[in-house]
Order: structure tokens, then C-alpha cells, then sequence
């Protein structure tokens, strides 16, 4: 299903009309910002003489100059594929320089060059459509048939016991997702994409992400989210899909799930809340099936192995449920019973185990940890305890971590006769925040904590990206309490032209974090700078800050006010922008649609770091009401706005 012509194919896709200006936009999505290693697009005027269409290099990657033209994207070359008068279409560079960079297209033959700006993210995904406006339909196929929408829940083709169906969503700036220094050994950053849909009813799903990547290590630039179709969507019609990945959220695209004919509606599952209980109590069971249930419901017999442990003879999942349950009640026992369900319909069955325990049998009822936050290097303090005197030989409780900075014993031993048993469990130093889990098990039942295991020192702003000009508020942390004394932690920048920050904070006796504040300057271009904390006595921590030139303010909009005035009165007149003035002001030509009944003057200058301006309309006497239109206009941009003189 994956092949070069694939991708040429979604590219050719975003070729659109030409537009005015030089815009940088996401090759998919048309949104204003562009990731590594993502397809973009430049839209304006005159940006080549001719039109070319790139081949691939044997290389398998594609041309940096085409028709006489190069784009760099912060200094660094770009791959092109697609070049004309009003459109070029390009491979973002692998940077990681982010926040506005400057792009440049050059063309070598009449040697002009043009510079524009874009966002670039880490993450910045885009959806790939079929009518290649950035909505609609989506870039779409069944992930193991590549058949395209409609789909079905159901895929026979899958083979095994899962026939759930996956999709395949071709998308581009998404690769890099949680990994901002584009470690090439991560492949899949599945766990940090969300995929939400929602269908014309208003029912919402979270699709599951089972990978999310680059499609091909051999195709640049294009991704591919996978996702597993939930038997809930069964006939949903169209459904509309957004993609996130780090806080960014691509465009919207629909795609249409269709009905499983209803002799293919089947038992897809049969579960219960737990594997092991005390005799006398109840457990929940659930059975589902691989759609929606048609008109009448959809019948499930239930048996046991054990005719002491009732069920239900048979289970009905509603019309319109995929799913339903039901109780199963225990008896009291004097030894361990193990028993068996079956769940069975239209001949597909499932099984599922139970061990019916004496309540004289201790039970894992207790898993806290004392001090769940410390620095690397410290011990954690824990405890298990369990619901019954442990036997001769003592009860052993099995523990567990999901972090290799959380070193946990293998086991802990509940002593005869006795119901809790304390441990410590060593942690390694760390240089960034670990979040691990813990786990304690007996028998089938399992309990969890999670820890926070943290360096000697944290440092962290307010803000990652500022204009010039603007402070920022850091805060630093220590992975333990300052003694009385407290600690004096050193402060630098290694930009202090662009970013500065006092000598030293202060962190009192018996406290872990203090502030200070960043004072930015005006730049001209985009800078990055380290902010570094040191106390010497135990580690260093950074932090980066982008400081970003001031975007100068564009015209936004004119109003009157009052909007409606006799003859001969005044009226006031604002123009508004989008943001301050840039350096010697913004000049705003004026204009009256009848200067005959209301004037204006020619010009309003909006200052230098302000973000508005007024001026004076001057109205005449008139015989019957006129309606004037008052015009601003500043660029390529102009705002109107009415007056009504009576």
C-alpha cells in the first residue's frame, strides 16, 4: 500500500490557486504553522518564472533547486517539489531552532530573492485531503486492504482473533511528536497523539492510536497515525477527525463509516471485573459484540462450570448497545474454587476464569507510599498490607516499577501473623522529572502508586517564547528542602544582550523552589537563549527562551462613533490594529464616500507602540438622511465603516 507514488500523489493534491502575497503555510492542512521534516507550502506572486514538477533524486530524496529556484527555511536548503509563478511547495529542513524563522526563496536566474517568515513547531500536524482545500474528506484508507472510505467496522482481512478495523491517516508534522531533539530510534510517538471524531448525531469517540509516525523512513515528510475503529461507530455515517499532538490540533477531514450487514454482527468479547473474589460477594460481568445490536437485541447464552455459582441463563445487549452486563454471585466457600464462564451466540464463544477464595484467605488490601515525591538518590517509603493474618511462612507480595530510576525489591514478605509489612525502595539520580509507577501483587489482585523521582535542581519559565521586550518569570526547584541557612543558586544567560537575569536567587531555609525574573530586549531577529541554574553544591539545570522580533500591527478595523448624527455635528472616527505600531508609527489614508456630507482628513497616524488612533469626521446640514461610508485603508488592507448624517 506504501509507495512513492503514494506520497507524489498527496503532494499533487495540495497544488491550489494562486494567492496574493508570500504566506508559508502546512502542505495539508493550509494552517499558519509547519513542523520538521513536513511538507509546506509558499503562496504568493512572481515567485518563478515557469512551473516545474520535481522527480525523485536516486537518493530518494528530492531537488533543492527547481526551475532556477531555492527556498531556505532558516538558513538551511529545502527540498522542493512542486514550482510556479504562485505556489511552491517544499520539505521543511529537520531544525529544531523553533518559534518564527525567516524563509527565503531565491531565484537564480533573475537573482531575485524574497524573505517571508512561519511558525515553525516541534509538532505542527496537517491532514492530507482528497479535494485538497484542507477539509473534506480526508487522506484515508482501510490500514491492511488500502481500500478507501467507506469503511466497515470489520475487516475479515485481518486474520487472527482482532478483526477490528485500523485506518491509516496520511498526514505530514506530526514525526516528532514528545521528541523535540528528533532522536531517530523513536519510531512511534502513538502516546502522545489523540485522535477525536465525531459523527452528525453529536456522538463523540476517542479513537485508540496504535502508531503514529513517519509512514515510510524512505518517503520524507509523510506521516501516518493509525487508528482501531470501535465497534460503537458501527453505521455512524460521516464522521469528522481532528489529530493532536503536542497541543496542536491539525484541520478537520471526515471519513464515512458504513453498517455491517446484520448477519455479520458477532460476539466479540466477554470479560469480568475481576479474576479473583471472596466467596459471597458479586462480580460483573460484560459481553460485547463487533457492532450495534439491530432491532430486537442481540441474545447471549451464559454458563459455568460450577452449577453453585449462579448467572444468568441468557444476556440481551440492547438495540443500539454494543455492549451490556450482568452480576454473577459467589458462595461462601472453605477452600479455593476455581470456575470457568463461557459466553456463547451464533457459534462464536468466550471464556473467562474466576477463583472464588475463602474469606479466611489474606487479600493484597493496602499499598500507600509515605513520601510519593523525592529526589533521585533518596528512598521512597512504602507499605503493603493485606486483609488477613499471613499463614506460617509468611504471605510474599510481588512489587514491581515501570521506571528503571525506581529500583524496587523483587518481593516483600508479610510476616506470620502479622497484616502489613514497610520497605523502602532505592531511586538512581536523575536529571530531568521521572514519573513512575509501582505496583504490588498478590495472587490477581494488583495495586499501583505512582512517584515523582526529581533532580537536584529544576529550572522553568513562564513562557518558552516572548516578543523582545517582555519579562518572564523562572522558577527554580530543588529536589529537597534548603536548610536553615538556605541556598544562594547562580544564574546566567549566555545571551544577556538579548535576555538577562540576576546573579542569584535565593531560596530560604526549609522552602524548594524560588522566582526571578527575565528581562527581554527588543530584537530584530529570532534568538534563542540558555537560561542556566547552578547551585554548586548539587547540580545545574536549563531552560530555553525564544525572544521574538515585535510583529508590527495591521489594520484591523474603523468605526464611528456615534454612528448616527445631525447635520453639522461631529463624530469621531478610530481605527484599531492588530497589535502595536512598529517603529515611526502606522499611516492610515482616510477616505468619505460623500465628501459633500461628511469629511475626514486624509491621513491618521496610529504612533509608534500604540494600537489605535482617532480622527474627526465633520458633518453638513442635509435636506434627508445619507448614509456615508468611511474607508481606512492602510496596505493592502482596508476597513469600512457607516455613518448615518440626518
Amino acid at each position: 500500500m506504501k509507495s512513492l507514488g503514494l506520497l507524489v500523489t498527496f503532494l499533487a493534491l495540495s497544488v491550489s490557486a494562486q494567492s496574493a502575497g508570500f504566506t508559508v503555510l502546512s502542505g495539508a492542512s493550509y494552517q499558519t504553522a509547519v513542523a520538521p521534516n513536513s511538507w509546506a507550502i509558499a503562496f504568493g506572486s512572481a515567485l518563478a518564472q515557469s512551473t516545474a514538477i520535481a522527480t525523485p533524486l536516486s537518493s530518494g530524496e528530492w531537488p533543492t533547486t527547481l526551475a532556477n529556484i531555492t527556498v531556505q527555511v532558516d538558513g538551511q536548503p529545502a527540498e522542493l517539489y512542486y514550482v510556479s509563478s504562485g505556489q511552491i511547495n517544499f520539505l521543511v529542513p529537520n531544525l529544531t531552532d523553533f518559534g518564527s524563522v525567516n524563509v527565503v526563496i531565491a531565484n537564480s536566474a533573475s537573482g531575485a530573492t524574497l524573505t517571508s517568515s512561519v511558525m515553525l513547531q516541534n509538532s505542527a500536524v496537517g491532514i492530507f485531503t482528497s479535494n485538497s482545500t484542507g477539509s473534506g474528506p480526508g487522506a484515508i484508507l482501510n490500514g491492511v486492504t488500502g481500500a478507501p472510505s467507506p469503511f466497515l467496522v470489520v475487516t475479515p482481512e485481518n486474520g487472527g482473533g482482532d478483526l477490528r478495523t485500523r485506518l491509516a491517516i496520511y498526514c505530514t508534522g506530526l514525526r516528532y511528536a514528545g521528541n523535540s531533539t528528533h532522536d531517530p530510534s523513536i519510531t512511534n510517538v502513538a502516546a502522545g497523539v489523540t485522535a477525536l471524531g465525531k459523527d452528525t448525531a453529536g456522538n463523540q469517540y476517542n479513537f485508540a492510536v496504535e502508531y503514529a509516525g513517519g509512514s515510510d523512513p524512505t518517503f520524507p515528510g509523510l506521516d501516518q497515525v493509525n487508528i482501531v475503529l470501535p465497534a460503537e461507530v458501527d453505521g455512524a455515517g460521516v464522521i469528522s477527525l481532528t489529530v493532536t499532538a503536542e497541543n496542536f490540533t491539525s484541520n478537520v477531514v471526515t471519513f464515512q463509516v458504513n453498517s455491517l450487514p446484520a448477519s455479520q454482527i458477532a460476539l466479540a468479547g466477554f470479560t469480568l471485573s475481576t479474576n479473583e473474589t471472596i466467596g459471597g460477594t458479586a462480580v460483573t460481568g460484560t459481553v460485547s459484540i463487533n457492532g450495534v445490536a439491530r432491532a430486537g437485541g442481540f441474545p447471549i447464552s451464559v454458563r459455568s462450570s460450577d452449577p453453585t455459582i449462579v448467572t444468568p441463563a441468557a444476556v440481551t445487549i440492547p438495540q443500539g448497545q454494543t455492549s451490556s452486563t450482568f452480576n454473577i454471585s459467589t458462595p461462601v466457600v472453605g477452600s479455593i474454587k476455581n470456575v470457568t464462564f463461557t459466553a456463547q451466540a451464533i457459534g462464536v464463544s468466550f471464556t473467562a476464569a474466576l477463583q472464588v477464595d475463602p474469606s479466611s484467605l489474606a487479600q493484597l488490601n493496602l499499598f500507600t507510599v509515605t513520601n510519593p515525591t523525592v529526589q533521585g538518590g533518596a528512598n521512597l517509603n512504602a507499605t503493603v498490607g493485606i486483609s488477613a493474618n499471613a499463614p506460617l511462612g509468611g504471605t510474599s507480595v510481588q512489587i514491581s516499577s515501570n521506571d528503571a530510576a525506581v529500583v524496587p525489591p523483587a518481593s516483600v514478605t508479610v510476616q506470620v501473623n502479622s497484616m502489613t509489612k514497610d520497605f523502602t525502595v532505592p531511586t538512581t539520580a536523575v536529571t530531568a522529572v521521572h514519573t513512575a509507577t509501582l505496583t504490588a501483587t498478590l495472587g490477581s489482585v494488583s495495586r499501583t502508586q505512582q512517584v515523582t523521582i526529581v533532580p537536584p535542581v529544576q529550572l522553568a519559565l513562564s513562557t518558552n517564547s516572548v516578543t523582545g521586550g517582555t519579562s518572564v518569570t523562572g522558577t527554580v526547584t530543588l529536589g529537597t528542602s534548603a536548610p536553615t541557612t538556605g541556598v544562594n543558586v547562580t544564574l546566567s544567560s549566555n545571551a544577556t544582550a538579548f535576555a538577562s537575569v540576576p546573579a542569584i536567587v535565593n531560596i530560604p531555609g526549609g522552602q524548594t523552589t524560588a522566582t526571578f525574573t527575565v528581562t527581554t530586549f527588543a530584537v530584530t531577529a529570532v534568538h534563542t537563549v540558555t537560561i542556566t541554574a547552578t547551585d554548586g553544591l548539587v547540580g545545574t539545570a536549563t531552560a530555553s527562551l525564544t525572544v521574538n522580533p515585535q510583529v508590527a500591527g495591521q489594520l484591523q478595523s474603523v468605526a464611528v462613533s456615534p454612528a448616527q448624527v445631525g447635520g453639522g455635528s461631529n463624530a469621531t472616527g478610530t481605527v484599531t490594529l492588530s497589535g502595536n505600531a512598529s517603529f515611526g508609527g502606522l499611516v492610515v489614508a482616510l477616505r468619505s464616500s460623500n465628501i459633500l456630507v461628511a469629511t475626514v482628513p486624509l491621513t491618521v497616524t496610529v504612533a509608534q507602540g500604540a494600537s489605535s488612533a482617532t480622527f474627526t469626521v465633520a458633518t453638513t446640514k442635509v435636506a434627508t438622511t445619507q448614509t456615508v461610508t468611511i474607508t481606512a485603508t492602510a496596505g493592502s488592507v482596508s476597513q469600512t465603516a457607516t455613518l448615518k448624517v440626518q
